[in-house]
């Protein structure tokens, strides 16, 4: 067989690439180019099997129902929003009758109020009508919450309708002695008989109250079944996230005190002389001016008797006259002996060093009853501070006690605006007189007298103002409270008026800062302070915070020396400075301190303790680290205990980034995410 010599491969370089040559020429050429638009014939690139969704029959189907779906989009969305005009036309229908009751009531308009509020739930059974016909959203299940969130609302709207109007109808009979217009059963007679009569019939108040208590409770449990989580933290410049939190928090802070008042209702003709038999209450004047741990020093003090509601001094004295008839010698505490170094014995007008009222107050007593001359049956201790007094002849006006003056609400330049009240009595009280005045005596029980009549005899239009101004006076600690019997001292601290200082649940931060002033003079009229907290996420059961606090004096200092004899109300503030934590905490750093502070163990607390100065027309700064227990790595739960006698103050609060400022008036809880 004759060889083709063209496959016949060749030793020859030439015939290598020949070789190639022939090689490349078998190769297979790439194929042509195809468009998106062309089709590549069948014989060449057969077609796979047809997917079932490109079947004529099934694309058609599917087309058909699509196109129902966008139409029933479309016919849904037109009735929703017709369905959303005419709720929007409801619902401010609605809020034009609640906030007419509202204004109503502000204005003493009882009738007028109660009948807005019977209009609203008027209003309120259109709304509800008209929000049912959106339930189809119930049945979807990415709009299925936000529509039950809206039943929920609406829940709570009729609950919260309820009880207002229960409570506007309950108020009537006692109109005329609050304050309100209406048709009031005790409009005859001087206040003292319409206040016994109120003592005398409160408990046929409480059936209805537990009614509203009710309304109140489903209120609440609507409110809080709404999930602020599935909204957006902001939406067109609006807070949105965050107004849901805090109303959540408002109602569950509003219904909880309204619930801790019940016992209040009960005890009250008790607590007041109300059932035949009178009581007597050690009133304690606490200068929050010179600031100690309850709330102020223990400049004066009196004793009262209350029979059906009326209250009478009996007697009053300075404390250092109290003192002076105190004759046991008690060695001066250890803790407060190193600071106030000018004592060797333990004084009366010095054993509220506790911060809680009651456990000063229980030492107090102790102590006060050993005093010869001194009543044997006390009911109770009721400790006021400035505010208190301020507040009171704001709402009355000036007031005259007798030989020791007229004292008023107005602003004294002596004082760079202070309230003439406080400048008087610190005048009457502490200045240095080269002679004995006997006018320095007494001073609380004449004033006290002259301001309760005034306020007896007030128009009816001012009592709702007094009322306010007691209850804010409670809840920011200017008024304590402390009864020997435990029913009313638990119901004192069920309304927040008893100074109790409780430690934290778990997974809950807590901060108390306790001043006192050790120096003598009045500089806590000059001084204020505002808080810084920077708070870290937890780890290992732990979250770490600074709290840094900033104090400023605003005024020059007096002359204190006694032999100038002038009035020394702002001089170096000594302030004893104690932070009560969570117990487990532990000091990481602290800067500020004149002295090594010292931590231990008090009441279920772990306490900070040291010392500072301040000078007139200065600042001083406080910087504490330290670890808290803590497991909850997603939300911050922080509580501020306010201090007795202390003026509002505002706390900035940064979690992890995120700063948020608070004005503290009142012990305040914050809920803020990691």
């Amino acid at each position: 067989m004759t060889e083709n010599p063209d496959l016949v491969p060749q030793e020859s370089s030439s015939d290598n690439n020949l070789l190639a040559q022939i090689f490349r020429r078998q190769k297979p050429s790439k194929p042509p180019q195809v468009t998106k638009t062309e089709e590549i014939p069948s014989q060449s690139q057969p077609a796979g099997p047809q997917k079932w969704w490109q079947k004529p029959a099934v694309r058609k189907r599917l087309s058909i129902g699509l196109g129902v779906f966008v139409a029933l989009l479309v016919i849904l969305g037109t009735y929703t929003a017709v369905v959303a005009n005419k709720l929007k036309a409801q619902a401010q229908e609605l809020a034009t009758h609640a906030q007419a009751a509202l204004n109503l009531f502000k204005t003493q308009n009882l009738p007028g109020a109660e009948q807005e509020l019977l209009a609203a739930q008027e209003s309120l059974v259109n709304v509800e009508k008209t929000y049912r016909q959106l339930v189809v959203y119930n049945f979807i299940p990415f709009a299925r919450g936000y529509y039950q969130d809206g039943q929920h609302a609406l829940n709570a709207a009729e609950s919260g309708l309820a009880a207002a109007v229960k409570g506007t109808q309950e108020i009537t009979p006692y109109s005329d002695v609050l304050g309100f217009e209406g048709e009031g059963s005790f409009s005859g007679g001087t206040a003292e008989d319409r206040i016994q009569i109120i003592l005398e019939t409160l408990e046929k108040v409480l059936p209805a109250f537990d009614e509203i208590a009710a309304d109140l409770e489903n209120l609440r449990a609507e409110v809080l079944a709404i999930n602020p989580y599935r909204y957006p933290a902001s939406f067109r410049g609006m807070e949105v996230r965050k107004q849901l939190v805090d109303a959540q928090a408002t109602v569950d802070e509003g219904v909880t005190g309204f619930l801790n008042f019940r016992p209040v209702l009960e005890q009250l003709p008790e607590i007041s002389g109300g059932k035949g038999e009178r009581k007597k209450y050690l009133i304690l004047f606490q200068n929050d001016n010179e600031l100690r741990p309850t709330g102020g020093f223990l400049t004066a003090y009196a004793v009262v008797y209350i029979e059906n509601g009326k209250v009478t001094p009996e007697k009053s004295d300075d404390i250092y006259e109290l003192d002076q008839r105190f004759n046991k010698r008690i060695a001066i505490p250890e803790s407060l002996g190193k600071y106030l170094t000018t004592e060797r014995y333990w004084n009366l007008r010095d054993m509220n060093i506790n911060p809680d009222f009651k456990l000063s107050m229980k030492q107090f007593f102790e102590h006060y009853q050993e005093v010869p001359g001194e009543p044997d049956d006390i009911d109770g201790i009721i400790a006021v501070d400035t505010e208190v007094l301020t507040d009171l002849l704001a709402i009355l006006g000036p007031v005259s006690a007798g030989g020791a003056g007229t004292f008023s609400a107005e602003p004294d330049n002596r004082c760079d605006g202070c309230a003439q009240v406080v400048y008087a009595l610190s005048e009457i009280i502490t200045k240095p007189t080269p002679y004995h005045r006997e006018d320095r005596k007494g001073i609380l029980g004449p004033l006290m007298q002259a301001t309760l009549q005034k306020a007896y005899s007030a128009p009816k239009e001012l009592w709702p103002d007094l009322f306010a101004s007691m209850w804010k006076n409670v809840a920011g600690r200017h008024i304590q409270l402390y009864f020997l019997d435990e029913s009313a001292q638990m119901a004192a601290e069920a309304i927040g008026g008893a100074g109790r200082l409780t430690p934290p649940k778990e997974n809950v931060d807590f901060l108390a800062i306790v001043d006192a002033n050790l120096g003598g003079a009045k500089s806590n009229l000059y001084t204020s302070y505002e808080v810084e907290q920077s708070i870290q996420q937890p780890t290992n059961g732990y979250l770490e915070k600074t709290v840094e606090i900033t104090y400023e004096n605003t005024k020059r200092a007096d002359n204190c020396n006694l032999e100038a004899g002038q009035l020394c109300l702002n001089s170096t503030l000594q302030d004893w400075a104690r932070l009560y934590v969570p117990q487990g905490s532990t000091l990481v750093d602290v800067q500020g301190f004149t002295n090594e502070p010292t931590v231990y163990e008090e009441n279920g607390f772990t306490v900070i303790d040291g010392f500072f100065t301040l000078e007139p027309l200065a600042t001083a700064k406080l910087r504490v680290t330290y670890q808290v227990p803590y497991n909850d790595s997603e939300i911050y739960r922080g509580f501020i205990w306010k201090q007795g006698g202390v003026e509002a103050f505002p706390v900035l609060f940064d979690v992890n980034g995120w700063e948020e400022e608070i004005e503290v008036a009142a012990d305040t809880e914050v809920e803020i995410p990691f």
